[in-house]
């Protein structure tokens, strides 16, 4: 009798073609419970990622601080190196955590309070300007009672009254989350820890793990735009932040010698909003202008504007180029529309992170372009 010869690669192959297709019709067909349950795994797993981000972000200050640690000479230092940068770099972070806690955030909650006694004044301004208008002529299509009561109607007593009430009775959830976010917190702590003395071993894991799993050259090139890509965020980012800081500082410091109200949180509004670029400096300016002009007066609002745009303008020629070091060399045109893209799809984390990904998405295409001009060559 014959024996009957099976192809087992050729069946195995139609065998996973018809499970991917049933397992991508099961995906379709319940992408509800599945992306409910990838949104708890994400929440659960959410300390884990914010300790290795938080990591990430104080890797260059960790080894700045071991580089200096090495050089001391001393055997006991230089052999823990690692455990003493880490342990140095978190007592700074904690002691300006509480200085900040101690001293600006008080001054910041005291300028809130009194900026929040100007809604009053700001809203009497807005009734007499819809006034004026009306008397005018701009508003005869429209019913200015109408207007004004749909307008107050969020602020009145009863509903003031009833979203205090909901608030209290919420007050068990609202603890709930409270202590959820400190165990969160800790747990990032320890993690961001964990991952600084032991990156060496992770990255090594990593690097043997893609050794083996992807081909030599997929290795190489992979291992290329993975420099690339990290060293493009971490200039972004750090060279940001630190813009930024020196922005909020001496926007603050020319608030408070034109004693424009409210300067010390008005500046660090502007410098917040400079890390995103472009927009966010002229957002600050109009916020800042808005609020001197009710607080103050029409002059020192219009002096205040012309300062913030003098600073912009130091910031944008000199300051910035200067942090920057022209890393990522894009053009302004593609720096406007990948923000606006970036906000439209993800907020304000989407305008920030738009101009390294544009950066990168720009080198990617610049190389490609160059393969493909000596492959034609």
């Amino acid at each position: 009798m014959q024996k009957i010869k099976i192809d087992w690669n050729y069946w195995f192959t139609r065998f996973l073609f018809v499970m991917a297709i049933i397992i991508g019709y099961k995906l379709i067909t319940n992408y509800q419970v599945i992306s409910d349950s990838l949104a708890n795994l994400l929440n659960i797993l959410s300390p884990f990622i914010t300790g290795f981000i938080f990591a990430y972000l104080l890797n260059g200050a960790q080894k700045r601080l071991e580089n200096l640690l090495l050089k001391t000479q001393i055997s006991f230092i230089t052999k823990h190196s690692r455990g003493i940068s880490v342990l140095i770099l978190y007592l700074i972070i904690f002691y300006l955590f509480f200085l900040v806690l101690n001293y600006v955030v008080p001054l910041i909650i005291n300028n809130l309070i009194d900026l929040l006694g100007l809604l009053p004044q700001f809203y009497n301004y807005l009734m007499d300007l819809i006034t004026r208008l009306e008397y005018e002529g701009v508003f005869e299509s429209l019913n200015l009672e109408e207007f004004l009561q749909n307008l107050t109607s969020d602020f009145s007593p009863e509903n003031l009254l009833q979203q205090w009430t909901q608030a209290l009775t919420s007050l068990g959830v609202i603890t709930r989350s409270l202590s959820s976010f400190v165990l969160n917190c800790f747990l990032t702590l320890i993690i961001s820890v964990y991952a600084l003395v032991f990156k060496d071993g992770i990255l090594s894991f990593i690097d043997k793990l893609g050794q083996k799993t992807l081909s030599e050259n997929i290795y190489i090139s992979s291992k290329k735009w993975l420099s690339a890509t990290h060293t493009i965020f971490y200039k972004f980012i750090s060279s940001r932040f630190l813009d930024a800081c020196v922005i909020g500082i001496l926007a603050s410091v020319i608030l408070y010698a034109l004693y424009v109200p409210f300067a010390l949180t008005l500046g660090i509004l502007t410098g917040i909003c400079n890390m995103i670029p472009y927009f966010g400096s002229i957002f600050a300016s109009i916020v800042i202008t808005i609020i001197t002009f009710f607080s103050a007066d029409f002059q020192l609002a219009l002096t205040a504007l012309i300062s913030l745009l003098i600073l912009q303008q130091i910031d944008g020629n000199i300051i910035g180029p200067r942090i920057m070091g022209g890393a990522l060399d894009l053009n302004p045109i593609i720096i406007i529309i990948s923000i606006t893209v970036g906000g439209a799809y993800f907020g304000v984390l989407g305008m920030f992170l738009a101009v390294p990904i544009a950066a990168i998405l720009k080198i990617i295409t610049m190389n490609w372009l160059d393969d493909f001009e000596e492959t034609e060559s």
